[in-house]
Parts: C-alpha cells; structure tokens; sequence
C-alpha cells in the first residue's frame, strides 16, 4: 500500500476529522502552524473528504477562537505577549490587525493568501468588544477566505492527478513539503 493510499484511508476516517479539527482549534490560539499543512495533503489524496475535513477545521477554529476570547478578555496584557512570543507575530502586525477591523468591521477578517494568523484577529476583536456573534461571523469568514482557496486548489489537483500522485508520491511529497517550507521562509522571514 502506497502512502498515499493510506492518506486516503486516514482522510476518511474519524481520527482525521478529529486531527484537523484539535489542529485547527490550537492553531487559533498558540500554534504557529496553519492546519492547511495537513489539511491539503489529506484532500490531495481524499479530495471528497473535503467538505468534511474543512466543516472540522472551521469548527475547530470557532472552539479555539471562543477560548482565545475569554483569555483576552479575562488577560489582555498576558495574551499580547503570548501572541508577541509566537513567530512571525510582531506589535505592527498587531496594529495592522486592530485598524483594519476597526475600519472593516466583520469584513476585516477576510484575507487571500499569507497573512496574519486568526488569533490575532480574534485578539483585536475582543479589544475592540467586536461581541461574540461577529467573533464567529468574522472566524468563519476568514477560514473560507483564508484556507477555502488553497482547500480547492488541493482538491482540484487531487481528482485528476490521483494516479500520477501515486506513481509519483515521492516526488510529490517532496514538492508538496517545499512549498509549505517556502510559504513560511517567505513569511518568517
């Protein structure tokens, strides 16, 4: 059985939902890695898990963005430096997030490609008492406009290439784990 293979079957299961759901749930608090890592390798493999497995990453999203929240709120100055620790998360970015919701409101949260991580945006929603409601309009509206694309393009190439992928898995693991060192050389740097 080849590795993609068992990607596939992992992609299908329980265990996986449940993967990308808690990765997605840490990542919008501390983890500095985007759950799209795993996501769009699991879809490349299992592009019809897609639905599934990204309806997981946004649940997840909400549970870690609701405990983010009550963090702030209850510890302001102990989540921004928190957040400060975290790579790639500097007091300009910080600042950027904050006026871009103060001037965006819900919107704000919208972002294509690279850019800040929703735990900033969650942190700067809660100093500006955005309130709940927008906190989860604003957190689903970002994981659709921030992962949806890179999901698609994931299950795009995963239908009709799923034979060449598997003839070719080494190369496309390779490839797949440089563009993801690349994406975050590019955006630690």
């Amino acid at each position: 059985m080849s590795a993609f293979d068992r990607l596939e079957r992992f992609a299908a299961s329980r265990a996986a939902v449940a993967l990308m759901g808690a990765w997605a749930m840490a990542e919008a608090i501390v983890l500095p890695v985007v759950p799209d890592v795993g996501l769009c390798l699991l879809v490349l493999a299992a592009p019809w898990t897609a639905p599934r497995l990204f309806a997981a990453v946004v649940a997840g999203g909400l549970v870690g963005t609701t405990l983010l929240a009550a963090i702030s709120g209850a510890a302001p100055d102990a989540t921004r430096a928190m957040l400060l620790a975290l790579p790639g998360i500097h007091p300009a970015t910080l600042a950027d997030v904050g006026a871009t919701l103060t001037r965006d409101g819900i919107a704000g949260f919208g972002q294509l490609g690279p850019g800040a991580p929703l735990k900033v945006y969650t942190d700067a929603w809660v100093n500006l008492d955005g309130g709940l409601f927008g906190l989860f309009a604003g957190t689903i509206l970002n994981r659709l406009t921030r992962i949806g694309p890179t999901l698609l393009v994931a299950a795009a190439l995963g239908w009709p290439f799923a034979q060449w992928i598997r003839r070719h898995e080494r190369l496309t693991i390779l490839v797949y784990a440089g563009f993801w060192l690349a994406v975050y050389v590019l955006y630690l740097g």
